[in-house]
C-alpha cells in the first residue's frame, strides 16, 4: 500500500482547528450565559429596588412624625428640605422631602415634592468598568397638612352640653389672635340647655342648626381609627400614671399624647398636650389643661377649671351609639358652675405638632425619576 508523504502531519492540524473551535462555541455560549445572567440580575436588583424605594416613601409619609424617626428633620412649613435613610431588607432608601411651595396661609399649605431613592446592596452590578448597586427613585407631590382636628367652636359636642350656673367662659374667640372667632359652642338640634341664663361667646354663641348625623360628618374626626390607634400615644393610662404636674413644670416642650382607657377618669393635675379619652371623662376643682381634648363620652366639668384649646366630646356618637330613631345614645356633657372652656388656635397646633404630616396629592405619584 501506498503512503503519499504530502499527508503526513494532517491529524494535529485538523484536531487543533476542531478544538479552536469548539473553545469559540464554549466561550461564545458562556458569554451568552453570562449576559443573560447579568440581565436577569440587573432586571432583579432593579425591582427589588423599585420596591425598597417604595416602601421607603411609604414609611416616610406615615412615620415622619416620630420622636427620632427622621435623621434630618425640621418644622416644616418653614423647612424648604428635610431627608433621611430608610433601612430595609437588603438595602437602603434615601428619602428627601424639597418644597416646592411656600405657605402663605392655613388655606394655602406649602407643597413639597417627596423623593425616595431605593439601593439593592444584595448584589453588585458591573457597568461601565464599575460594579455598583441597582438603584430607583419613585416621588409624589404631598402638602404639608397642619388641620389634624377640625375645630369648629370653643366646644364641640356631640351628644349636647347641659351648662348648669350663669358663671365662666365658653368661647370660640382665639385667645392667641391668630385664627377667626368661631361658634362659642356646638351641639346638634336641641342639644343646648342651660340655667341662670348662661350663653357663650362667639360667632355664633351657639351653633345647634344641625342634627347629629350632620354635625358628624362636620368633625371629620375618624374616630374608629383613633380607639384603634392611629395616633400613638406616649402615656397610655392603664398601666401607665398621668404625668405629674412636675413633669410638665420642668420641661415646657412637653405636649405628650395621652390615652385614657378607664371610664370616669379625672384628671388629676393641669397639664398640656393631647388627650384621647375612651369613654366618659372629668375635670375638678382648679386644673387647666392646654391642648385638645378628645372624649368619646361625656365630659363632665366641676370647679373652676379652664381648657384652652379645643374641646370636643361624645366623640362616641360617631361609633354608631345611636337608637334606630337617630336619638344619641351618648350620656349630656356637663358644666358646673365657674369654669371656662375656650379656643386657642396656637396651643391646638402646638398640641398637635407631632401629629402635623405629609399629604400625598392623588394621581401624583411619579416612578420614572432620572438617577444621575
Amino acid at each position: 500500500m501506498l503512503h503519499p508523504k504530502n499527508r503526513d502531519g494532517f491529524a494535529l492540524p485538523m484536531a487543533i482547528l476542531v478544538i479552536a473551535v469548539i473553545t469559540m462555541a464554549l466561550a461564545a455560549a458562556f458569554l451568552s450565559a453570562n449576559a443573560e445572567g447579568s440581565a436577569n440580575q440587573a432586571t432583579k436588583g432593579t425591582e427589588r429596588a423599585y420596591e425598597i424605594a417604595q416602601n421607603g416613601l411609604q414609611q416616610f409619609l406615615v412615620r415622619r412624625s416620630e420622636p427620632g424617626w427622621c435623621q434630618y428633620c425640621g418644622s416644616p412649613p418653614a423647612v424648604t428640605a428635610e431627608s433621611t435613610v430608610v433601612a430595609s431588607n437588603g438595602g437602603y432608601a434615601r428619602v428627601v422631602a424639597r418644597q416646592v411651595h411656600a405657605s402663605t396661609s392655613n388655606n394655602d399649605p406649602a407643597v413639597y415634592f417627596v423623593m425616595s431613592t431605593g439601593v439593592d446592596t444584595t448584589t453588585k452590578m458591573s457597568a461601565g468598568g464599575s460594579t455598583v448597586y441597582a438603584t430607583r427613585a419613585v416621588g409624589t407631590y404631598a402638602r404639608w397638612n397642619i388641620t389634624v382636628v377640625n375645630v369648629l367652636s370653643g366646644w364641640t359636642s356631640l351628644s349636647g352640653i347641659q351648662k348648669n350656673g350663669n358663671a365662666g367662659e365658653i368661647s370660640g374667640v382665639d385667645q392667641c389672635g391668630a385664627d377667626t372667632t368661631l361658634a362659642g359652642a356646638t351641639v346638634p338640634s336641641g342639644g343646648w340647655s342651660s340655667t341662670g341664663g348662661f350663653l357663650p361667646t362667639g360667632n355664633p354663641p351657639i351653633d345647634s342648626n344641625q342634627t347629629a348625623a350632620q354635625l358628624a360628618s362636620q368633625v371629620k374626626i375618624d374616630w374608629p381609627a383613633v380607639l384603634a390607634g392611629s395616633i400613638p400615644a406616649d402615656v397610655e393610662i392603664p398601666p401607665q400614671s398621668f404625668p405629674s404636674w412636675g413633669t410638665f413644670n420642668s420641661d415646657t416642650s412637653y405636649w405628650p399624647v395621652i390615652r385614657i382607657h378607664t371610664n370616669n377618669y379625672s384628671l388629676p393635675n393641669a397639664g398640656r398636650g393631647i388627650i384621647i379619652a375612651d369613654s366618659n371623662f372629668v375635670i375638678s376643682g382648679s386644673n387647666m389643661w392646654n391642648g385638645i381634648l378628645l372624649v368619646g363620652g361625656s365630659l363632665t366639668s366641676n370647679g373652676n377649671n379652664t381648657t384652652s384649646g379645643a374641646t370636643i366630646s361624645g366623640l362616641n356618637v360617631l361609633l354608631g351609639d345611636t337608637t334606630a330613631a337617630g336619638v344619641v345614645n351618648v350620656d349630656t356633657s356637663t358644666a358646673n358652675g365657674q369654669k371656662s372652656y375656650v379656643y386657642n388656635s396656637c396651643n391646638v397646633s402646638r398640641a398637635s405638632k407631632r401629629l402635623q404630616s405629609y399629604l400625598a396629592y392623588p394621581n401624583a405619584w411619579l416612578d420614572n425619576i432620572a438617577i444621575y
